[in-house]
């Protein structure tokens, strides 16, 4: 089943499970602990549509489940959907729904197929799936959300990222437990001359822009292997996937040359963006909207989603994903004909002539987080989607509002992905490309404050429920 199906199946039992926990937590102790733990059980079971057994192999369920995940579904909606005493009045239908959830439970045993401990997991965990937005500068109050999450001991079990959110998402991902010392230490290193440079150079696998992006430079030292070797996405300890823009040579509306001086003049090595040279941003917003023109000439390409791409080296999965078309290039210039075959195969398998921002095709990827999840890359399919937006629209940066707007467009197809949404509200310029240590840390710190008050939700939603007992 592909994504969407499996977000069809699972849909309505999962609002109900969201109601379900808000209510809750708006009105504690509205219902025992364990008539809550069971309520939760039964809308988890619910929707179950594969599981993986003690022998690795997945077996649909979704099908023989079918009827039942109906019965449920119309049973709870009336009380946890409508105003009034949701859990009491679902506390009372609580018998006849265990009476039917262990019915299935018991036939689903029988069948041989699936064991009883790979079961109960499926049913009783929750996995935290998090994923972060492009935004350029804004993108750098990610490491006060990881902040937050693991000071309440949240643990992700994957992570993707476009553009910024993958830049801040690989240093998460590259440890299981949280390190915030790596981020600290690539904060501190940043300099405008160090990051871009405006050089003459050709270009293999990008688009050209006025501003060449020196990634490596900066952070190819904190992505290396013991050996020396730089980091593919498979050696981070939590699988990582990168969007990133693949475009035919159709989607291209102009020779190379127009898109490397589209905004010459616009920055210069040592110096930050002078702000009587802010208002020309406004015009990617027109490449942006001319690419999008064409959309049978992009393709979705995300790094780490099969075992090819997860062979790709960290940096330049990044370095491409954050390619702004006119403004910024990413390329492979040094000797390394294992990443050039991998790209050289890629672009063949695809039909691409060229890799850019990945915000172009998707912005905030939930829906490759979610497909991944259900294609069985971690085990267990279900997640909790965080999704983290810091590039929503705001009409108080009207440089960027129609870059933004049309970002948008993407972001929200992809929100039905997710089971939670925030959108960044206090946040550091999108052009901060190269912040000081005090702007950091204070996108860090209020991102802290936005998300605080989300994080009861999102620790209910991801904790483990008790098995039903034996006889319930």
């Amino acid at each position: 089943m592909d994504a969407e199906t499996h977000l069809e199946i699972r849909g309505l039992i999962e609002d109900l499970e969201e109601a379900l926990v808000r209510r809750e937590l708006d009105s504690p102790g509205s219902v025992d602990p364990e008539t809550y733990d069971q309520l939760r059980y039964v809308l988890s079971f619910a929707k179950l549509t594969e599981i993986r057994n003690a022998s690795g192999e997945d077996v649909e369920v979704a099908g023989r489940l079918a009827p039942h995940r109906w019965r449920v579904g119309e049973a709870l909606k009336p009380h946890l959907k409508k105003k009034g005493k949701g859990l009491a009045n679902a506390a009372k239908i609580l018998p006849e729904l265990l009476e039917g959830t262990s019915k299935q439970k018991a036939l689903l045993l029988e069948s041989g197929s699936i064991d009883r401990e790979s079961l109960e997991e499926e049913v009783c965990t929750r996995q935290l799936v998090l994923v972060a937005g492009g935004g350029g500068g804004s993108g750098f109050g990610y490491s006060g959300a990881y902040t937050l999450l693991n000071r309440h001991g949240l643990q992700p079990e994957l992570i993707a990222g476009t553009s910024m959110g993958a830049l801040m998402g690989v240093f998460r991902a590259r440890t299981r437990m949280f390190d915030l010392a790596p981020m600290v230490a690539a904060a501190e290193s940043l300099s405008w001359s160090k990051v871009f440079r405006v050089l003459d150079l050709d270009s293999r696998y990008g688009v050209p822009a006025t501003l060449r992006l020196y990634l490596r430079a900066t952070i190819g030292h904190l992505f290396q292997n013991a050996d020396g070797q730089p980091m593919t996405l498979a050696d981070l300890e939590l699988p990582m996937l990168i969007v990133v823009t693949g475009i035919t040579v159709d989607g291209l509306k102009h020779d190379l040359d127009y898109y490397e001086h589209f905004m010459d003049g616009f920055g210069s090595t040592g110096k930050v963006f002078r702000r009587s040279r802010l208002a020309r941003v406004g015009r990617i917003a027109g490449i942006f909207k001319e690419l999008m023109a064409s959309p049978e000439t992009l393709r979705e390409i995300v790094f780490g989603s099969d075992p090819a791409t997860r062979e790709a080296d960290v940096v330049d999965a990044v370095g491409f994903s954050s390619a702004i078309p006119g403004l910024i290039h990413y390329d492979i210039y040094r000797e390394d004909e294992r990443m050039r075959r991998l790209l050289d195969t890629l672009y063949g398998q695809t039909g691409i002539t060229r890799l850019l921002e990945g915000g172009i095709v998707n912005n905030l990827p939930c829906r490759p987080a979610y497909a991944e999840v259900m294609r069985g890359r971690i085990g267990r399919r279900n997640p909790f989607v965080l999704a983290m937006d810091c590039f929503a629209p705001r009409v108080r940066s009207p440089i960027l509002l129609p870059l933004q707007q049309i970002v948008r467009q993407n972001v929200l197809r992809n929100h039905p992905y997710a089971h939670h949404v925030y959108d960044m509200k206090r946040r550091l310029n999108p052009l901060l490309l190269v912040p000081s240590i005090p702007d950091i840390t204070k996108a860090m710190n209020w991102t802290i404050e936005e998300l605080e008050p989300s994080i009861p939700f999102i620790k209910a939603m991801c904790r483990d429920i008790a098995p039903l007992k034996s006889g319930s």
